[in-house]
């Protein structure tokens, strides 16, 4: 527990570690008052036992304290305040970092994960983790509180005091430890199926078509009830076991409770008024002990139940502050700007995935500028990941990759060291395409600012897509909302679109994955006569299996035995 505070304390910002520790003193302020408050209602009662009647002193002292008791209610409202601003805003800033996390990771991490393992991480872990933090404060107050409480049992009970604390004790920690490792279990599980419940999902809406086509859906239904089952029955058992512990822990005590009681009640003889001060002492403390204890309890269990969520985030963050440390020892480096005025030259590559078999060895290609190129191949040569390895998602086991004199591989020029964005040169289409559920203007201009957005030359990159007919029959033109993922429009017309956006941002070199892949042949033609428009002026890169965009370029290469064979 302590690590694992230690830890989610210390990635936390310097304002959120200074709120964490406002958090633990007002944390502790409120149990602590109430055990004064007790002690005091303790040192009224063997005042009047005493004495046998109340004084006017300790009467309006009585009140007073009542008064006290109202602005402690006053703040615990304020606590609980700070409590769910803690949390939520720590859950924030913690995901924040994750996301960015998600933006600047290598593309073999980011391959690894599926968006909802993703999304859990950023939006599920960080949460869990901030209530490791809070759980793992109140623990500490509540042992400290109930430590007071003990003090004043065995002050005021001698040794049924001890041996009521140390029963206590034994009865919290064999409650724990005994359940634990089920607790720690049913957490994993939990997030697993939580995971494959929320995936089912996506597939089912992504799947909408075909499902509704084949007029089938009990595959995919009977999968998410499985997993949904799954789930809900690790939540009850997760949720069964902390009853059975609130319930024994309440039940037992209750019972040892009544059975000292009827002790005491037994044995008191004539100084009846005396064992029954001290009882009502007793018997108050353990009613006090019963919800602090079984809060100590829970929420260990519910720290062991998050630890799966701590160990990704911790896996994330590590990551994360190896890219920030990377990004700060690179502040120091030369600044280049690329240019493409030779163009692009591979030499040498060999390339695989985790010491597989090799997809490129000993590889080169050159693309001169202002020239369109294609590469093809079949499906599964190695096509996309050339393009990764010249954009620098990809880093060869050796080889050179120079734009101009710079080589991104080794991060160096004629000068020496030094760094440069491939982004300010390189436009790109991917081979699956993302279009947000905003106007097509806003996802021409996906990677603008907002309020730099020129429309003229959105209007210009839609016209040079060929979309621009397509778009201004629409009610809204260019300000017309296409749907999560651009469901509102056709599959040609996303494609168009993607190719707008790469249009949109200034370049040297265009790069085109599978771009025409899902037009027909007469919109492929017109996206051809388009990319016909810029050639000679940019330099155009394609990977593509349609023979009739290749032959549209000058130079045509095609990936054989693990290199790159010229035909055209």
């Amino acid at each position: 527990m302590m690590e694992m505070f230690r830890y989610l304390t210390g990635i936390l910002s310097k304002e959120k570690q200074k709120e964490q520790k406002i958090l633990t003193v007002v944390d502790f302020v409120s149990p602590a008052t109430d055990i004064f408050n007790f002690s005091i209602i303790i040192y009224i009662i063997n005042i009047v036992v005493r004495d046998q009647k109340a004084s006017e002193g300790i009467v309006a002292f009585t009140y007073f304290m009542g008064i006290v008791s109202i602005l402690k209610g006053l703040f615990d409202l304020y606590k609980c305040k700070i409590h769910s601003r803690f949390i939520l805003d720590g859950a924030q800033e913690l995901s924040e970092k994750l996301c960015e996390l998600l933006l600047k990771e290598e593309l073999l991490h980011h391959n690894r994960k599926n968006p909802i393992q993703a999304l859990t991480l950023v939006r599920n872990d960080t949460q869990s983790c901030m209530n490791i933090i809070v759980n793992s404060i109140n623990i500490w107050i509540n042992i400290f509180i109930i430590a007071g409480y003990f003090i004043v049992m065995i002050y005021t009970l001698k040794w049924l005091g001890i041996v009521s604390c140390m029963a206590f004790v034994s009865l919290m920690f064999g409650m724990f430890f005994y359940y634990r490792s089920q607790i720690q279990l049913y957490g994993e599980k939990s997030r697993e199926y939580s995971i494959k419940t929320n995936a089912l999902i996506t597939i089912a809406y992504g799947n909408f078509k075909e499902a509704k086509i084949a007029g089938n859906t009990s595959a995919i239904l009977q999968k998410y009830c499985d997993a949904g089952e799954k789930y809900t029955r690790i939540q009850k058992k997760f949720q069964y076991k902390k009853s059975i512990i609130s319930i024994l822990m309440q039940n037992l005590v209750m019972t040892a409770m009544f059975v000292i009681l009827a002790y005491f009640l037994d044995n008191s003889g004539e100084n009846i008024n005396y064992f029954f001060a001290s009882m009502v002492v007793y018997l108050s403390i353990l009613v006090k002990l019963i919800p602090m204890a079984f809060s100590v309890v829970s929420g260990l269990n519910d720290i062991k139940f998050s630890q799966k969520s701590f160990e990704e985030l911790k896996d994330g963050m590590t990551q994360y502050l190896e890219i920030k440390e990377a990004e700060k020892k690179a502040e120091n480096i030369r600044k280049k700007e690329l240019t493409f005025k030779k163009g692009l030259l591979v030499k040498n590559l060999t390339f695989s995935y985790h010491e597989q078999k090799k997809i490129f060895e000993n590889a080169s290609i050159r693309i001169p500028s202002g020239c369109s190129v294609a590469v093809t191949g079949v499906s599964g040569i190695g096509k996309t990941t050339f393009l990764d390895l010249i954009l620098g998602l990809l880093i060869p086991q050796s080889g050179v990759i120079l734009y101009d004199d710079y080589d991104i591989v080794a991060h160096m020029d004629d000068k020496g060291i030094c760094k440069a964005d491939i982004g300010d040169i390189a436009s790109y289409i991917p081979q699956t395409i993302y279009l947000n559920g905003e106007t097509i203007r806003n996802n021409v201009a996906f990677f603008a600012n907002e309020n730099n957005i020129d429309d003229r030359k959105v209007t210009e990159c839609l016209k040079c897509a060929q979309v621009l007919d397509d778009i201004m029959d629409m009610p809204e033109g260019i300000h017309t909302l296409i749907g999560e993922n651009g469901t509102a429009i056709s599959g040609g017309q996303r494609q168009r679109i993607a190719l707008a956006r790469a249009l949109y941002k200034d370049f040297e070199l265009l790069v085109m994955d599978e771009a025409t892949a899902a037009l027909d042949m007469e919109t492929e033609k017109a996206v051809i006569d388009s990319i016909r428009q810029i050639r000679g002026q940019k330099t155009i890169l394609i990977v593509t299996h349609h023979m009739s965009l290749a032959n549209e370029c000058d130079i045509v290469y095609k990936i054989e035995n693990r290199n790159f064979v010229r035909v055209k």
